[in-house]
């Protein structure tokens, strides 16, 4: 199932979500579990269009552990949230000179369509009781840091604090050119 979000220029299919056929969290009445993940909030920042597109590409692979990931989780995925600002070669700004980024808290259907529909569609999610958003991934990439890097917030709450740092120690473990100690900001 996909959602057409509109843009400044026009209305693209840039919204798609990859949902398992015949998992648990699909029945009736089941609880679902999303991943929501977003790029290319920044024109410029090229290499997060590549990195959303190898995290697609392995998610729709053969592999087994996509396999556990799309049987358990549903994945819904916005690839480039200022196709505007890409195309028209901008750094960091959308066709009417915003930086998207600086507008999340109140994102205007007329001058941010994008964002506006992402964050109507995580609002819908959060109203929903039968749908609980896991993980949120909003892919960047930087112009003076190396590797991989991830930001993250400061939550009073411990519990809350603690089950944001288990994906960046995850990553730590198994990707050697990622460090929890070097490339991971909570702040």
């Amino acid at each position: 199932m996909s959602r057409r979000l509109a843009t400044i220029e026009g209305s693209l299919s840039l919204f798609f979500s990859l949902s398992p056929s015949a998992a648990a969290n699909l029945r009736p009445g089941a609880e679902q579990k999303v991943v929501f993940i977003t790029a290319r909030v920044h024109p410029g920042e090229t290499p997060s269009s590549f990195v959303c597109q190898g995290i697609i590409d392995f998610l729709v692979s053969q592999h087994p552990i996509a396999k556990v990931l799309r049987d358990h989780l549903v994945f819904k995925i916005a690839p480039m949230l200022n196709p505007d600002g890409v195309y028209l070669g901008n750094y960091r700004c959308s066709l009417m000179g915003f930086d998207l980024n600086r507008h999340w808290a109140n994102p205007s259907p007329w001058a941010h369509p994008t964002l506006h529909g992402v964050k109507q569609l995580i609002i819908e999610m959060y109203n929903n009781p039968k749908i609980n958003l896991e993980f949120y991934i909003d892919i960047h990439a930087h112009s003076t840091m190396m590797n991989g890097f991830m930001y993250g917030n400061i939550f009073e709450d411990e519990e809350r604090f603690q089950r944001q740092a288990v994906f960046p120690k995850l990553l730590c473990q198994n990707a050697e050119d990622f460090s929890y100690v070097s490339n991971v900001s909570l702040n």
